[in-house]
């Protein structure tokens, strides 16, 4: 289950850097994962709720955005998202030559509570 070893990737590169900011706890995990990579949605929040636990994570949420496949035209240089696995280029019907997307993995933001030392409160980060 390759779901579980994402999950710990997004947790652990979460806390590192609340860690580095004196976060106090995560709130939100934001990434964006491509189509490509064939994550469970089910399995990953499943998978979320183990790895988070005992971490600055416990509480957070996790926001998947979905990046489908997108496409490039090597002969009308058209950038297009693919649709039901058609790869051929809506424009001009030439084969895709060049993939630009849908195999990302990527952690594309934390919000975290941090410590106001000033003032002894909380302000919220966002990496």
């Amino acid at each position: 289950m390759h779901e579980f070893a994402v999950a710990q990737s997004l947790v652990d590169t979460a806390t590192v850097e609340a860690r580095r900011a004196g976060a106090q706890r995560v709130t939100v995990i934001h990434c964006r994962i491509g189509v490509l990579r064939q994550v469970n949605s089910d399995l990953l929040n499943e998978a979320f709720s183990l790895a988070r636990q005992g971490t600055l994570c416990e509480a957070a949420e996790l926001r998947v955005d979905k990046a489908y496949v997108q496409a490039s035209c090597g002969r009308c240089d058209h950038a297009y998202t693919v649709r039901d696995w058609e790869w051929r280029c809506p424009k001009c019907g030439a084969e895709a030559a060049e993939l630009t997307g849908g195999d990302e993995l990527l952690l594309v933001s934390i919000e975290a509570d941090v410590a106001d030392e000033d003032q002894g409160s909380e302000e919220r980060l966002s990496t």
